[in-house]
């Protein structure tokens, strides 16, 4: 395999209990319970990238999210292990600048180091963080990360993934800020005036009733990292009254795809929407809510941000009631897609659970809630949302919008929304 000659910039952390492998290259097994994984990770920028049929990117975290030229950043990658390794098979990381490569970050990984490729094994999820620093001569805006496994002169072949046409996998363009570039102002918080239901609401995905005609609608959601405009056409409204919470996704999608058919399946790997709530604002005890083109939910409890690891109280039931309009075939790359409508209520007991359990609404209570939707694409995957969480965490509480009830929804509502049709 051909080697460039070029400077390495690696943060390295002290090494302690070393041994040496058959090869000489030293090991250190206190390394290896951060690098294999219990379970898969949600990584903040999935992928679908495969190497023949041995190894699959899940996806990879980047820290800091916007990083500059001349400070180091760090990126994760996370694989499974699909077989193992034949012989002598190593995983290479070459960094270029976009026009020439500039730095072989091959050995700049613990996971060589503490779980060497030899000793992979059958669905092995490890996880590969790699430290980096530029070159001070480094004179691009873009720094593009290419991945793969190299025997001598052979590679394995890339799939489901960009092949630059020597079997390395483009899996990340990553656009940098200049030295000491001021960051870009960020969006203020949204806000969202709730409606109360004044009659039934049938969870049928078409939103016909003339609650769902007055209720304020989101502003377009936008690109989740930076708050611009987004890549497809997003939007949610909200109802409300004494029993429940109801909204609506309306969703432009020209390429549907989920093909989940189980409740708690990880829906936010296709094509998803998504509500996290904040009842009280303290990011804490916060909930997750997941509706698909088919109906099927995910939902879950936090009592921290991402806390309890990895998908937090699964236990937990929204006791969510949905109805989905689908404009297009679902999983059929023939068609012609051209979105969905999701409908959903939410009973307000629901969240009567944790050890702060929320109450449902009174006068003028204001909810921290966000809205997203994830879109799968051919390669790869999209998101959108309603406030941006400026990073690649979508569980950044600070920056849910604010959702006001200026009713209250009491018991004097006079005719109780029904789930005819629900799911």
């Amino acid at each position: 395999m051909r080697r460039w000659l070029v400077a390495l910039y690696v943060i390295t952390t002290a090494v302690s209990c070393t041994e040496k492998r058959a090869d000489n290259t030293a090991t250190d097994p206190s390394l290896k319970p951060k690098i294999v994984l219990a379970a898969k990770p949600t990584p903040a920028h999935p992928s679908q990238l495969q190497f023949g049929e041995k190894l699959r990117l899940l996806g990879y975290d980047l820290s800091p999210e916007a990083p500059t030229v001349d400070k180091p950043f760090t990126v994760t990658w996370y694989w499974e292990v699909l077989a193992p390794l034949d012989k002598g098979y190593k995983i290479f990381t070459h960094l270029s600048d976009g026009k020439i490569n500039r730095l072989n970050l091959d050995a700049a990984r613990d996971m060589r180091r503490g779980y060497p490729e030899a000793e992979w094994k059958k669905g092995d999820v490890l996880r590969d963080e790699q430290a980096v620093k530029l070159p001070a001569d480094w004179n691009a805006n873009e720094a593009v990360f290419y991945l793969g496994f190299y025997k001598d002169e052979t590679r394995l072949p890339v799939k489901n993934g960009k092949d630059d046409g020597l079997r390395r996998a483009e899996a990340l363009r990553l656009s940098l800020l200049p030295q000491g570039a001021p960051k870009a102002p960020e969006p203020a918080v949204p806000r969202l005036i709730a409606r109360r239901a004044t009659g039934p609401i049938k969870l049928d995905g078409k939103l016909d009733e003339a609650d769902w005609a007055a209720a304020q609608r989101t502003s377009s959601f936008v690109t989740t990292m930076n708050g611009t405009p987004g890549t497809f056409e997003a939007r949610a409204q909200v109802l409300y009254d004494a029993d429940a919470f109801y909204a609506a996704f309306v969703v432009s999608d020209d390429y549907l795809k989920t093909h989940f058919k189980n409740a708690d399946d990880h829906l936010w790997e296709e094509d998803t929407t998504e509500i996290m709530f904040d009842p009280d604002g303290d990011a804490k005890n916060y909930f997750e809510l997941q509706v698909s083109p088919r109906g099927v939910s995910f939902d879950t409890r936090y009592d921290a941000p991402r806390d309890p690891r990895p998908f937090g109280h699964v236990d937990w039931s929204s006791q969510v009631k949905s109805g989905v309009s689908v404009q297009g075939k679902i999983d059929d790359d023939k068609g012609t897609d051209v979105g969905y409508t999701v409908e959903l209520r939410v009973p307000w007991s629901a969240f009567e659970a944790g050890e702060t359990p929320a109450k449902k609404p009174t006068t003028g209570d204001t909810w921290r809630i966000n809205f997203f939707v994830m879109d799968s694409r051919e390669k790869g995957q999209r998101a959108v949302g309603w406030s941006a969480p400026m990073v690649g965490d979508f569980h950044t509480l600070a920056k849910f919008g604010r959702v006001v009830f200026p009713e209250p929804p009491d018991a004097k509502d006079a005719t109780p929304a029904s789930t005819t049709q629900a799911k």
